[in-house]
Formats: C-alpha cells, sequence, structure tokens
C-alpha cells in the first residue's frame, strides 16, 4: 500500500445460498462505504476512490444494504452482483467487468448489512479508469425478493 493509499476493508465473508429463483418482491439496495454504522450510500456523481488489492488489482470496496422485512432474520445469506460499465472504456468480448458472490448479511434496525466490503476488481488498470464515470449496478436476490439499483459514479 503506498503513501496515502485508503486501505482495503476487511472482505465480506461468502456463504451458500439454498432459495430458489422465484423472486416476487422488490426491496430497496444501496452499495456504499462502509462499515454499516457509517454507510451513506453511492449517489449519482460520486466520486470513489478505488484501492489496489492485494493481487495488484484495481478495485473499489463497497458494502452493500438491504431493506430488511418483517420477520427476516438476525443473519442471512443473499447473492450479491455487481456490474461495472465504464463510459468510454472497450468491454471487451465478455462484457463489462462483473462479480457475483453469496455474501452473509446482518440486520441492524431497518437493514441488512453486509458483514464486510465486497472486493470488487477491474480488468483495466488504475491508470485507465481515474476519472472514468462507472454505471455501477448492484443486484441482491434473497429468499422471495430481489432488488436493483445503478449508479453513476466517477472512478479516482
Amino acid at each position: 500500500m503506498g503513501c496515502g493509499a485508503p486501505p482495503i476493508p476487511e472482505e465480506a465473508t461468502g456463504c451458500p445460498t439454498t432459495f430458489p429463483d422465484d423472486f416476487p418482491e422488490t426491496r430497496d439496495v444501496a452499495a456504499g462505504p462502509g462499515p454499516a454504522e457509517t454507510f451513506v450510500p453511492y449517489a449519482d456523481g460520486d466520486v470513489v476512490e478505488g484501492v489496489i488489492g492485494g493481487q495488484g488489482s484495481f478495485m473499489i470496496t463497497p458494502t452493500v444494504r438491504v431493506a430488511a422485512a418483517p420477520g427476516d432474520a438476525v443473519e442471512a445469506c443473499f447473492r450479491v452482483f455487481l456490474i461495472n460499465e465504464i463510459q468510454g472504456v472497450d468491454n471487451g468480448p465478455d462484457g463489462p467487468d462483473a462479480l457475483q458472490s453469496n455474501v452473509q448479511f446482518l440486520r441492524q434496525g431497518d437493514y441488512l448489512f453486509s458483514d464486510g466490503a465486497l472486493y470488487n476488481p477491474f480488468s483495466s488498470p488504475r491508470e485507465d479508469l481515474t476519472g472514468a464515470t462507472n454505471d455501477l449496478t448492484l443486484k441482491v436476490q434473497g429468499t422471495g425478493f430481489q432488488g436493483t439499483q445503478t449508479v453513476q459514479i466517477i472512478l479516482k
């Protein structure tokens, strides 16, 4: 980690998901810097500082928040997708950079939060992405629900 570089937050815990692919309910979801106690959702135009991970990839490390429903347990495992569509960058034949992970969530008040950050790496180096606009799409699926949010963030 270089001088002045932001620290890499602790990674969210993985878990098995066992729910069917049936999502009749919609819930509000959001990505943003964590932890839960200081969480503020990303908003269009926010500048998001990335970090260089342990394997040398440039990445952002959001925490994920899901609106809780009555009867939700204190702990849950949800399927999380992060899709990065970088404006002005060739996504190549494989499409945009994307992450799918089964993540442990913990209830705090009216929300469930990922129990750590999601490591969302990019295939392009930092110097090619600094100042670029990322149309970041978050999709979360759980038992009987899914939620989707897209926000335009500026990478730093």
